[in-house]
């Protein structure tokens, strides 16, 4: 795994050693970060990180001019990579890292992100939820960019009244990129 683009470019990243944990591909992450290129400028944006794991979409954006990453993961040992790649790429001021469960955290937290990803265990037992979870939290306004991963094989439905929705697949994985709407009153 490594950082595709940006200041940090080329620079490799830890991962973890566990067959439950799916990193982002290298070939996932560049038709990513290719997409959200055409809709966004990366500099100075807030961006936030869920089922981080070791950091490496997060860690992308900060390398692409990102001012800062909020992740979060409850995993250990995910935990414990991420720190290991933000001291590597020496970028800890810009970072900013949450033991938690990601809905206590959607519901808890009262910041707004410009961008938010969302790379969740394919098994995870709510999966189909995220969406109107996040959606329906404080991490998002109008415009923000939601980029989600999942199993192809996951029934993950997504209200077009609350984004603008594509749909890009990679072998086992779907991969959604959902601008949020205006939020209904």
């Amino acid at each position: 795994m490594r950082i595709i683009a940006g200041q940090y470019r080329g620079r490799s990243l830890s991962s973890v050693r566990d067959l439950s944990i799916r990193p982002t591909t290298d070939r996932a992450k560049q038709t990513i970060f290719d997409i959200l290129s055409n809709r966004l400028d990366f500099d100075g944006i807030e961006v936030l990180d869920l089922f981080a794991g070791s950091g490496s979409l997060g860690l992308e954006a900060i390398s692409r001019g990102a001012r800062n990453v909020v992740f979060v993961d409850k995993a250990q040992q995910s935990l414990r990579a991420l720190e290991s790649n933000i001291a590597t790429l020496g970028c800890s001021d810009q970072c900013t890292a949450y033991t938690a469960d990601v809905f206590w955290f959607l519901k808890n937290t009262h910041r707004a992100f410009d961008l938010v990803f969302v790379d969740p265990p394919y098994r995870l037992e709510r999966i189909e939820d995220l969406p109107n979870a996040i959606y329906e939290s404080p991490v998002v306004k109008e415009g923000t960019i939601v980029v989600m991963e999942h199993s192809k094989e996951s029934q993950v439905v997504v209200s077009e009244t609350m984004y603008d929705i594509t749909r890009k697949p990679f072998g086992q994985t779907t991969v959604l990129i959902m601008q949020t709407k205006a939020k209904q009153i």
